[in-house]
């Protein structure tokens, strides 16, 4: 219960204070439109609804989408005084027209932290991990079910993918195969697991080229599985962390590890990919500082969403076809 009140609290403060606030309004602002009204990006990342969805706190995740395109979902890190206070999933959903103020679901409202929402292709579920402490070294994964306009109860996934550590960041492609960030002793990294009797196969550690054990999280499975994204700290790349593609092979193989560049990644920490439900777009959540940004405000190098025309897949397979 005081977790609880605890949630509504910080909600209500981050959705009707900071976030007007720093737009140097009084009333949060009207919003209409796919993508809560904002521009769409071609082919340089572009922030991503400052002030509604990237602020001056830690997100941590990239925003995710109904099929219809009418909810987003994301998860933040809210700090005050140097304390982490929550860890909460924040939503938006658009109501005649209009999209509402970010709030906590109801189903997250239990955990102390709940991160890294992710809805189904079929749009039937959402998933996320969760925790009841505000430091998720041995988060599990959830979900919950679709049940009219909303969600049923929080379900723990159980084993054999939850286990004693951390299991965390799922993505999950049309045939319900599940992809995770999991810490599991000496092969902690990226996992997979098939739907099996109702329940999931053990899961199997990602080939070598994947979990080079240099910090390699936040996966991204396309619905066809087709491509596989992920950040990576490994040698050669621009920064602390950068995102990785890989795209499948006739034989079922995963091909070379490929650097996604600088018209995403940067010197600092660019990771949590995610492509939109009509495949227009992608995002992912960099720690990029924008000069003169307002240190409380986005930009300030805590962490906030980025978008870019998801054509830049299609044209890194174009010359990876190319390479001997």
């Amino acid at each position: 219960m005081k977790t609880t009140l605890k949630l509504f609290v910080i909600s209500m403060a981050v959705a009707c204070g900071l976030l007007c606030a720093r737009q140097g309004k009084t009333e949060f602002p009207k919003l209409t439109g796919p993508y809560l009204g904002q521009k769409p990006p071609g082919d340089t990342a572009e922030l991503f609804a400052p002030g509604i969805v990237s602020g001056g706190d830690f997100e941590h995740s990239s925003p995710v989408f109904t099929a219809d395109l009418k909810e987003i979902y994301w998860s933040t890190i809210i700090d005050r005084n140097r304390e982490t206070v929550a860890r909460p999933i924040f939503h938006m959903k658009m109501v005649d027209g209009i999209w509402t103020k970010p709030e906590i679901p109801s189903f997250a409202r239990q955990f102390a932290c709940t991160e890294s929402p992710f809805i189904t292709p079929d749009g039937k579920r959402l998933y996320f991990h969760a925790s009841d402490s505000l430091r998720p070294e041995k988060a599990a994964i959830y979900y919950v079910e679709r049940v009219g306009d909303g969600w049923s109860a929080p379900v723990n996934l159980g084993e054999p993918i939850n286990g004693k550590g951390f299991s965390g960041e799922p993505t999950l492609s049309k045939n319900g195969t599940i992809y995770f960030m999991a810490s599991v002793g000496e092969d902690g990294g990226l996992y997979y697991s098939r739907p099996a009797d109702g329940g999931y196969q053990k899961p199997v550690y990602m080939e070598e080229k994947i979990n080079n054990r240099e910090a390699d999280w936040t996966p991204y499975i396309a619905p066809d599985e087709s491509y596989f994204i992920f950040c990576s700290f490994r040698k050669g790349g621009f920064g602390s962390g950068d995102l990785y593609i890989t795209f499948k092979q006739k034989d079922g193989s995963w091909g070379r590890i490929i650097n996604m560049g600088e018209r995403i990644n940067g010197p600092l920490n660019e990771r949590f990919p995610n492509v939109t439900p009509d495949g227009k777009y992608l995002f992912f959540n960099s720690t990029r500082k924008i000069p003169g940004a307002d240190p409380n405000g986005p930009g300030n190098g805590q962490g906030d969403m980025y978008w870019i025309d998801a054509k830049i897949i299609d044209e890194l397979r174009q010359a990876d076809s190319r390479l001997p």
